[in-house]
């Protein structure tokens, strides 16, 4: 903080000592005389500003010393600076000019001048046209000279820091990035650490000044962090032994890690990576440095690939420093330890909410014992690993809650406790990650302590039976300020208890979700101790303020709510007392309240199932990383309490016998508005997190629906009946014969499809998986005869053992991806379904809770596309047009041409193919069918037609800093999209396609008259309206740029025409925001 800062609260009531006006007085007067010899207002500058139009360079320099006089005397004057605004402007104006003057000792003198104006004011300076030297200053980064760049970056970074941007102000009209980009600063920063072999205290500056910039202007992270060698560089510069040096480069990694596409790059080379996090984690580095390391884990744990990346033998030394640092303090908080203790409490929090076999090694470094030690209000920092006796009394001192807490110097701060809650939930939704590859073989983690079981439940209920009332009652206020950097009064302590109520109550139902057996067990055993030393008395005023909760606006306090009833529905004889007191009608009302409010605005929902707020999710960008529990955080809390309440409800088990497949198709349908329809909803809706969709489906498996719902499974289980492209026929016991198809199975479900599938004639190719594309497309005449498509299916002979309800419901889950099963068959299935290794019907039919992390399984054929499917595609799709969207005329199709299909997927998922298989025609029954478009768009839609789904690129930071040419050419693989959707009846795909669109225009304006002009050339008029709405407010500026010169005068007119009546309505203002 600077010296300004620093004396403005003491400038309340305070007179200014007689000596210091007078000095003051003396040093205006002087700056005054100096400046009068060459600031003056021009005629020609309509902003009235002041310039300097003095070039004498001796009277530049009496200005200079004239205004460093100046700054040195403010920095130790009392008085109020805005009583001084007249000096302090103009010596704003004149450092603006006389930055960019021709002689060195000129320019050289006010970079100094500047960089001490900015160490005094700090945001003060803003108010007196600070912003204005940004210019200025960003032209002398490129000197050579270390007395010129050093100053310059210095007073920059400080102007830079200061600046605060609005949400609605985009980088493109940002003057302040404006200027940054006209001098390549960042090209700067690229050679400094790229070229620069020594470090210089310019690296330190530079590397502190491009962190601010990327951190300020995501649109720059990707321009700089795409290049590969210059982050190999930035990397070795983080093991600089140049502290200053290495805290810079370890923020400017940071800073380019808060782009996904950049993360994604940086952990492509992970070895590299992870060597010098490692190395920065050391015990002997500087703390600084330190904190800086646990920034980048943070800010890369957010990328999607981190989990599978997170590996290697440098592993195990980055989580022996997260548990060192946690340590800092013998686990209390000193305030010079504080924010490395935050920033590494949050990294591990990240780390261990993915799985893996890092597990092992946090649990190697003294986790456990940490947790354990902090969370109980008791640390033996010399005795971690002491004997079991004086462990055993440690523990019983813990759950009676007798330590002495006397003599230690502070408490540990409260938003650290919640980050702990919460990498236990962690460890133990991860134990068999842990369980699996322990880091050294002398180790046997094993399974979570039981100490630490116990006091997470004990904690857990001491908490909500406090003063008999539930803990929204007593303890929750609000954790809008979790995440702040200064310490606490008495309200910010009662909001940490709030989220650190949450963490605790999700730290214990993730123990009894535990995929481990033995940890999900003990934590129930404990739990049901716990309660029996409480008593039940409180669960009426849980149940009271529940019920509360389905209108009342206090999110966290219904989140806290859910978790506690989630919690206490594993315990049978407490879940039917909660059903008693109207539990589950009320977490069913939450449930419906909070999709329809979904459905009908999309709001920004309370995400307060993470620990505390830090900073990286606010200004991160690109990731395709989710939640697995979503953003609404009451619906996910509602929804995870559901299953084990609808598991012992009468009314459900009355639902479940009326429900049948007929159900099921009018769900397909989008009809009806009860409880399972919305479940079933949910459990459908691609756009919702995999943890809200898993639970959704756990609530259907009480009512007896098992699976994913979809609409590619819908229209599979409909063609499932058809035999006409069937290449396998089981038949059963009793003589039964059903129809099947080996694509579908091989991915699905390989075990039942047999050795050899379907006659050879069918297949494209022979049976030896080596036939060669170039073999593939010989003879592939239309002409053929009809006896190449006409081969007799394979039948399979099924086990007597299986009848025919069973194999038939079976089929119906592998082809539709859910199914009705009567209670009377789910033994059955059960064993059929393990033998042949469904798992996530078994899963569902076993009653086990799913994995925090785990994929949603609905109806996916895409795989099929690949080697999988490759021997059993009977169809070819010739690309007939080029990549540029050129038709092919009179030249020979080459075998890159050609995209391997199934005529049943093809025909089960688009009503044109259908018909034209049907059809008779020399297309229904040729190998090779025809395609007007380009390579791409083909396999874009044979994507959607195998997966249900849309692959698109989005308007990510690579997407911005692609060339216009680029852009155009994906834009014109879209448009021959949205053209086959059209032809194909494919309505769904076609509205996402010209969203996508649509977002790809927005992000750049110039992209629209290509595209537009070759939407009308398709006759594609939807994609033209798009255009013409995105142009309209900016048609004056698109037609003065001659951007519109390449439209025809019809379409230029259209434009016209649109900009005409937004003018006349007075909507161009509005459309112009927007």
């Amino acid at each position: 903080m600077n010296q300004h800062r620093q004396r403005r609260p003491q400038q309340r009531g305070f007179v200014v000592p007689q000596h210091e006006q007078e000095r003051m007085l003396q040093v205006l007067q002087r700056l005054q005389s100096s400046l009068q010899l060459g600031l003056k207002l021009t005629s020609s500058d309509k902003t009235g500003r002041k310039r300097w139009c003095n070039t004498d360079a001796e009277v530049q320099l009496q200005a200079l010393r004239a205004i460093s006089a100046f700054v040195s005397a403010l920095a130790s004057y009392p008085g109020r600076p805005h009583s001084l605004q007249i000096p302090l402007e103009d010596s704003v104006a004149t450092l603006e000019n006389l930055l960019r003057a021709k002689m060195e000792t000129v320019y050289s003198k006010a970079a100094d001048v500047t960089a001490a104006l900015v160490d005094v004011m700090g945001d003060g300076l803003l108010a007196y046209g600070g912003r204005r030297l940004v210019g200025p200053l960003t032209d002398r980064l490129k000197n050579s000279k270390l007395t010129i760049a050093v100053p310059a970056a210095t007073a920059l970074h400080g102007i830079l820091l200061k600046i605060k941007f609005g949400a609605h102000i985009k980088a493109s009209d940002d003057s302040t990035w404006k200027a940054l980009q006209d001098a390549d600063v960042l090209e700067v920063i690229s050679h400094s650490v790229q070229e620069d072999e020594e470090v210089s205290a310019k690296d330190a500056t530079l590397l502190k000044l491009g962190a601010v910039i990327l951190e300020r202007w995501p649109e720059s992270r990707y321009r700089l962090g795409r290049s590969s060698s210059f982050r190999t560089s930035l990397l070795l510069r983080c093991k600089s032994r140049n502290d200053l040096v290495a805290q810079g480069a370890l923020r400017t990694v940071s800073a380019l890690a808060l782009c996904g596409s950049v993360a994604s790059l940086m952990l492509d080379d992970a070895d590299r990576l992870w060597s010098t996090v490692a190395s920065c984690l050391r015990p002997t580095t500087d703390r600084k440095t330190q904190l800086e390391a646990f920034r980048i884990l943070t800010s890369l744990s957010r990328a999607s690939s981190f989990g599978a990346s997170f590996t290697g033998p440098h592993v195990a030394a980055i989580a022996a420093g997260c548990v060192r640092a946690l340590e800092l303090g013998d686990g209390k908080w000193y305030p010079e330890v504080g924010s490395l203790i935050a920033e590494a409490a949050h990294a591990t929090s990240s780390i261990l909410s993915w799985p893996g076999s890092h597990h092992s090694s946090f649990l190697y470094s003294g986790v456990e014992g940490l947790l354990l030690a902090t969370l109980s209000g008791a640390r033996d920092k010399e005795n971690k690993r002491s004997d079991p006796h004086q462990e055993d009394q440690l523990a019983e001192s813990v759950v009676n809650q007798n330590v002495d807490r006397r003599g230690h110097p502070k408490k540990l701060n409260p938003r650290i406790r919640p980050l702990l809650w919460e990498t236990l939930g962690w460890l133990g939704a991860h134990q068999h990650s842990a369980d699996a590859e322990p880091p050294f073989p002398q180790t046997k983690p094993g399974q979570l302590n039981s100490r630490l079981l116990k006091l997470a439940c004990t904690s857990f209920l001491k908490a909500l039976c406090k003063r008999g009332q539930s803990p929204v009652l007593s303890e929750v206020k609000s954790t809008q300020h979790v995440g702040a950097d200064h310490d606490g009064s008495f309200l910010e302590e009662q909001a940490c208890s709030a989220a650190e109520v949450v963490q605790n109550s999700k730290a214990v139902l993730l123990l009894l979700c535990s995929p481990s057996p033995a940890v999900s067990a003990r934590t129930k055993v404990y739990l049901e101790d716990a309660l029996s030393s409480y008593g039940w008395d409180w669960l009426p005023s849980l149940a009271k303020t529940t019920a509360l909760g389905v209108s009342r606006t206090d999110q966290l306090q219904l989140l806290t709510n859910l978790l506690a009833v989630a919690c206490l529905s594993w315990i049978e004889d407490c879940r039917d007392e909660l059903l008693k007191f109207g539990v589950l009608e009320s977490v069913l009302g939450i449930v419906r309240g909070q999709t329809e409010t979904m459905d009908q605005v999309k709001t920004e929902r309370l995400s307060a199932m993470g620990a505390s707020v830090h900073s990286v999710g606010s200004r991160a960008c690109c990731f395709d990383a989710i939640s697995w529990g979503g953003n609404d955080s009451v619906l996910f809390a509602a929804l995870w309490a559901l299953p084990k309440l609808l598991q012992c409800s009468g009314w459900v088990k009355k639902i479940r016998e009326s429900v049948s497949d007929e159900i099921l198709e009018k769900y397909n349908e989008s009809e009806g508005g009860d409880f399972v329809y919305i479940m079933w909803k949910l459990a459908g809706d691609r756009s919702r997190a995999a943890g809200v969709r898993w639970w959704s489906v756990c609530s259907l498996a009480c009512f007896g629906i098992f699976g994913f719902p979809s609409n590619m499974g819908r229209d599979l289980k409909r063609s499932l009946d058809e035999s006409s492209l069937a290449d396998l026929i089981f038949i059963l016991n009793d003589g039964t014969r059903l129809p099947a198809h080996g694509i579908v199975l091989s991915v699905r479900c390989e075990s039942l499809v047999p050795a050899k599938v379907g006659g050879s004639s069918r297949r494209l190719h022979e049976s030896s998986p080596q036939y060669s594309e170039s073999q593939q497309t010989e003879g592939l005449d239309a002409e053929q005869s009809d006896s190449a498509l006409t081969s007799i299916p394979s039948e399979v002979h099924v086990s007597p053992r299986l009848t025919y309800r069973v194999f038939s419901t079976l089929l119906d889950y592998i082809y539709a991806g859910i199914v009705c099963i009567p209670s009377a068959l789910v033994a059955e299935i059960k064993v059929v379904a393990k033998r042949c290794r469904l798992e996530p019907l078994v899963s569902l039919l076993q009653g086990r809770s799913p994995a925090w992390g785990q994929r949603s399984a609905p109806c996916d054929l895409e795989p099929a596309l690949g080697e999988k499917g490759d021997s059993l595609a009977d169809v070819l799709l010739l690309a007939v047009k080029s990549q540029d969207g050129v038709r092919r005329e009179g030249a020979a199709s080459e075998a890159s041409d050609y995209l391997r299909a199934h005529r049943f997927i093809l025909s089960a998922r688009c009503q044109y193919f259908q018909a034209l298989f049907r059809s008779g025609m020399r297309d229904s029954t040729g190998k090779v069918i025809e395609i007007q478009a380009s390579k791409s768009s083909i396999l874009e839609l044979l994507r959607y037609l195998y997966s249900g789904a849309m692959t698109s690129r989005g308007t990510t930071c690579a997407w911005m800093n692609l060339e216009l040419e680029a852009q155009l050419e994906y834009l014109r693989s879209l448009l021959e999209l949205v053209d086959l959707t059209g032809q194909w009846l494919l309505d769904d795909l076609q509205q996402s396609t010209c969203a996508l669109i649509g977002t790809c225009l927005k992000s750049n304006i110039l992209l629209c008259p290509p595209v537009m002009s070759l939407a009308a050339a398709g006759q594609l008029w939807i994609i033209v309206e798009l255009c013409t709405a995105y142009m309209a407010p900016a048609y004056m500026e698109l037609r003065d740029s001659g951007s519109l010169d390449g439209l025809n005068e019809d379409l230029s007119e259209f434009v016209r025409e649109a900009h005409v009546k937004l003018h006349l309505s007075g909507k161009l203002g509005d459309a112009r925001l927007d």
